[in-house]
């Protein structure tokens, strides 16, 4: 198991009311997650824990048998090896393709970096594109550079908020597509939120349905689609 969360409680500061009680979840190796729910069900709350931009109240985050999190241990985000790609992509406008890429790599060794852009740019069909600025190129080649980014640092996983929301919905499908092969090919485990339905049909090999910081249903993809556990769960997948 790759990531094991267990007992977190999480509330946000100057409110009592927790968005996390008791949560659980365990993420399998090589898995693509996806975390369904609808706005306000704190299905980005888990992302930022696993991250380490927020500190839950109680609980335990393990991140390949490593306590990231506990009563006693707390290790920043820098030091998780975490890979993010933000809903808005967050890549720096003043920066080509190439030096967005490599913008968190720290191995000096000679060639390296090199190297390993030319790997990743391969990776995503951008290698023409390394000297262009982000405003140069189209949004869905914004986003493969902004997942490459996060893969550069060889991470544990790669999480993602919304990745899709900023795309045209004419564009939508494809670029779900052309990002798992890509997530695919590399192996690397992914969880990603959302609160569309198709993400997660398109994407997902296990879907979490998350509401009011509950896990209501999770299980391998087909499974969840074809035989929701609830009213609930099946509304989330009504055409």
């Amino acid at each position: 198991m790759l990531v094991q969360i267990k007992d977190l409680d999480f509330r946000y500061k100057n409110s009592d009311e927790y968005v996390l009680k008791n949560f659980n979840l365990d993420i399998e190796k090589g898995d693509i997650v996806c975390i369904l729910g609808e706005s306000g069900s704190g299905k980005s709350t888990v992302l930022r824990l696993i991250a380490g931009l927020e500190v839950p109240h109680k609980g335990i985050i393990k991140i390949d048998d490593e306590v990231m999190v506990n009563e006693s241990t707390f290790v920043y985000p820098e030091e998780r090896e975490i890979g993010v790609l933000f809903q808005d992509y967050a890549l720096f406008p003043h920066m080509t393709v190439a030096e967005n890429i490599l913008f968190g790599v720290r191995n000096k060794e000679k060639g390296y970096k090199e190297q390993r852009l030319q790997e990743l740019l391969k990776l995503i069909g951008l290698e023409e594109l390394r000297e262009r600025y982000p405003h140069q190129i189209s949004g869905g080649q914004q986003q493969r550079v902004a997942l490459v980014r996060a893969l550069a640092i060889d991470p544990w996983l790669i999480l993602m908020d919304e990745p899709f929301s900023n795309l045209d919905a004419n564009l939508q499908s494809r670029i779900r597509q052309e990002l798992k092969g890509i997530i695919k090919k590399t192996g690397i485990t992914s969880v990603f939120v959302s609160h569309d339905k198709d993400d997660a049909i398109d994407i997902a090999d296990k879907i979490v349905v998350l509401k009011d910081g509950d896990i209501i249903q999770q299980g391998v993809t087909e499974n969840i689609v074809s035989k929701p556990s609830s009213k609930y769960v099946a509304g989330l997948f009504a055409s």
